[in-house]
């Protein structure tokens, strides 16, 4: 699966726009905005608040004001871009360049202001949120319209600060920090199955990368907020960086999308639902088959990957103190690669056959009640399950005459098949109270997760990449071997888990002091974990902010590795996490952001032997670094962005060869960004990537290691890992947007190419044993084209 698409013609994508533009076209119908204006702390709705709106074609304006539900509706609006202002006296004011009204629909805008204790001076596109001092908030036209992002709003996410991505691929890495070390939640539910092919087995990238493509279609998610460190006190369970997704509401007005691209389709729905005044409801549902792309484009040796995904949220107001919002995902994926793939793969560098199927579902219920005149709760009730079989066996095409027939290669299937299926059941319950210090914060959580997973290995398998002090019981045996005894495992257990956390913020003239503490009962490691947090924020004039954080953090053990051999009695991981910054606000145009951070890293999962499957919390190690992010507008509609983050993180794995570079640091990575809206219908964009190699290794490559009369094999024995670094590489992606209405039909076309220049990079290299060569993966350009229809009534 790690080869990347073929370069695919740009014609296919303007040829279709073109088709279209003969036709005659009338004026199109105008369309509506919704704004909806609350209190950010309070979360009650604020009146008389003055929302100003310009239209960027024609440059003409008009003001109006909220009503005692803090909404408004501006109705017959031509379709294009406006920028909007957001003004109450006594609170910080909002201004956002770009939103977009289309034809014949009524779109939902929420907003939430905060209450100016001091002069704050208003940046242009800039949310000031409360969760964490150096977060970044990304809203739903910017991760649908990000350079790079094609149809998954999580590859949307590059070129945030202190992040880490190939830019092909939705998973990322965080200073230093693995892909499965980041916290996901969904509408504040925790649910870590946001990825797709998040491989279990298979060729060391896949295994280690984190996964492919996100659960989410493009229009799905409204808002993301990341935080790379030092979030609050609620939240626990990883350590590298926090990601909050929110599911989209229903608009005031109904209509229906149908998304196509390359690899598939998307339907969906969003609107009225008539329950009560102002309910609404998302319905997203989409298939994807790769397989079929790939044998488009003649990709003949990657595999038949499958995905599904149905997405259901629906928010019922049920008075003016209460709301209902329930929310239902149901996600599926399968992945074959059999015999024909194999004959397909050059030089045979690729014989495993592989077959993989998960479904994983999540069902939450929340209900959202206002106390009083300044206290919110919210309590939580969810059930998620996931259902994974993975299985890897092997084919033999050096056993035949050359240009035989895949159907009679020698194949060994399903030699080793890993189950994982666990489900979970929980409860979340969060009080916010405003009080005489600032803002009071408390709450529980209670889950218990029920965990069924299975190794079962048929018969030995031999290996031919290991580790110098892998189990081999010859020291001379060039190669090791899993035997039943040694990697068979089952792991059945139902824990349950609990935490409770206190967070108060201060707010004392200019500054803003948070003090926090989480205790939490886990049931799988049987420990008992305090996290004390704390946080900073000091605003001496309104051009800048400075603000820190300090905190313990603690990671859980991975199910896998619990379940790979009953020996592993594993707790949690302990990060201890420092950061210092600023934000400085040049004028309404541009600000930057700095943050430089250090992390003590105590109680890692250090693995053993492969051969057996054992792990411990042995490892300690260091991670230190800063982060850069500068953001402008250098006119309406040009934005330019820029970041730069540098890592440097060691561990020492307590096998004798001291501190060595952690397996995800990259010492630098830097940003470059461009977007330009030319117009209402047109907009381009590019950015510039560079990023430094992540650590090698050094290997000694053995011949014919299976002796005489036996088939020639070569293996690859580890002797030191993660020493020195691989080469860097620069990527540069570009995307071109279109948006036309075509009757009552709006239409989205877009062109994202990833990789243009088609550079290469060294992460990617699998060893081949057959011809004893290390095989890098070519890199080619990946273009994503979709087109979306939507229809409003």
């Amino acid at each position: 699966m790690r080869r990347q698409l073929k370069l695919l013609s740009g014609t296919i994508f303007w040829t279709f726009l073109i088709g279209f533009l003969p036709i005659t076209h009338a004026a199109e119908a105008p369309g509506a905005l919704t704004f909806i204006v609350k209190d950010q702390i309070t979360d009650r709705p604020l009146s008389n608040v003055t929302i100003t709106i310009k239209e960027r074609e024609t440059a003409s304006t008009q003001s109006l004001e909220t009503n005692e539900q803090g909404r408004i509706v501006v109705e017959m609006l031509d379709p294009g871009l406006y920028s909007v202002n957001i003004t109450k006296s006594g609170f910080v004011s909002l201004y956002e360049p770009s939103v977009r009204v289309v034809t014949r629909k009524n779109i939902k805008l929420e907003f939430e202001l905060r209450e100016q204790t001091f002069e704050v001076v208003e940046v242009l596109g800039f949310r000031e949120q409360p969760t964490s001092v150096s977060s970044t908030y990304l809203d739903r036209e910017a991760l649908r319209g990000a350079v790079g992002g094609g149809a998954d709003p999580l590859l949307s996410l590059d070129g945030l600060p202190g992040l880490a991505s190939d830019s092909e691929f939705a998973a990322f890495s965080v200073r230093g920090r693995g892909p499965r070390d980041n916290l996901i939640f969904v509408d504040d539910f925790p649910f870590d199955k946001a990825v797709h092919f998040d491989a279990t087995l298979g060729e060391q990238e896949d295994v280690g990368g984190g996964g492919r493509f996100s659960i989410f279609a493009p229009n799905v998610i409204s808002g993301a907020e990341f935080s790379p460190g030092g979030w609050e006190a609620a939240y626990g369970g990883r350590a590298a960086s926090l990601l909050k997704l929110d599911v989209a509401d229903g608009n005031p007005s109904p209509s229906a999308s149908l998304r196509l691209d390359l690899a598939g389709y998307e339907v969906g729905y969003d609107g009225p639902i008539g329950i009560t005044e102002d309910s609404t409801m998302l319905v997203s549902a989409r298939r994807l088959d790769f397989g079929a792309l790939f044998e488009t484009i003649e990709e003949l040796d990657i595999g038949d990957p499958v995905l599904r995904d149905i997405i259901v949220k629906s928010v019922i107001p049920v008075n003016f103190s209460h709301t209902i919002e329930i929310l239902l995902m149901d996600t599926q994926e399968d992945y074959t690669r059999d015999v024909t793939h194999v004959f397909e793969s050059p030089n045979f560098e690729d014989v495993a056959l592989q077959d993989s199927e998960q479904d994983s579902d999540l069902y939450g219920f929340t209900l959202r009640s206002l106390i009083g005149d300044k206290a919110v709760w919210i309590n939580k009730i969810y059930y998620r399950k996931s259902d994974k079989i993975s299985s890897e066996g092997e084919a033999f095409p050096d056993q035949v005459p050359p240009g035989s027939p895949a159907s009679s290669f020698p194949v060994r299937e399903d030699i080793i098949t890993i189950s994982e299926a666990e489900s979970e059941i929980g409860w979340r319950s969060d009080f916010e109270q405003v009080n005489q210090w600032g803002v009071f914060n408390t709450g529980v959580r209670v889950t218990e997760i029920e965990l069924d997973y299975r190794t079962v290995l048929d018969g030995d398998w031999i290996r031919f990449v290991y580790d110098d002090d892998d189990f081999r019981p010859d020291p001379n045996q060039r190669y090791i071997v899993l035997t039943p005894a040694n990697i068979n495992s089952s792991l059945n257990r139902k824990e349950t888990s609990y935490a409770g956390y206190v967070d108060q913020v201060f707010e004392i003239a200019d500054w803003e002091l948070r003090t926090g503490l989480r205790v939490e009962r886990d049931g799988f490691a049987n420990e008992n974990l305090m996290s004390p947090r704390f946080s900073a924020n000091w605003r001496p004039s309104k051009t800048v902010r400075y603000f820190a954080t300090l905190g313990i953090f603690h990671q859980s053990p991975r199910f896998l590795e619990l379940a790979a051999n009953e020996s592993n009695d594993l707790k949690n991981e302990k990060i201890t996490h420092g950061s210092v910054g600023f934000k400085y606000y040049s004028n309404n145009n541009w600000s930057v952001l700095t943050e430089a951070y250090y992390q003590n890293l105590d109680d890692l999962v250090v693995d053993l032997d492969r051969a057996s499957g054992t792990f411990a919390n042995i490892g300690d190690g260091v991670s230190y670094g800063f982060d850069i992010d500068a953001s402008s507008t250098i006119q309406e509609g040009l934005y330019a962005t820029a970041t730069y983050s540098y890592n440097d993180a060691v561990v020492d794995r307590k096998d004798g060869r001291g501190d060595v570079v952690a397996d995800f640091s990259r010492k630098h990575v830097a940003t470059l960004g461009l977007t330009w809206e030319i117009s209402d219908r047109w907009k381009v964009a590019g950015r510039y990537k560079y990023l430094s190699g992540r650590p090698d290794d050094n290997f000694v490559i053995y011949a014919d290691v299976l002796g005489p009369g036996e088939p020639l094999r070569y293996s690859q024995e580890i002797t030191e890992r993660n020493v020195g670094r691989k080469s860097g590489s620069s990527l540069l992606n570009v995307r071109v947007d279109y948006r036309r209405a075509f009757g009552p039909i709006d239409v989205t076309a877009f062109l994202d190419v990833i990789n243009v220049t088609a550079a290469s990079s060294s992460d990617e290299a699998e060893f081949d044993y057959r011809r004893g060569i290390v095989v890098k993966d070519d890199s080619e350009a990946e273009p994503l084209i979709g087109l979306r229809l939507d229809y409003a009534w």
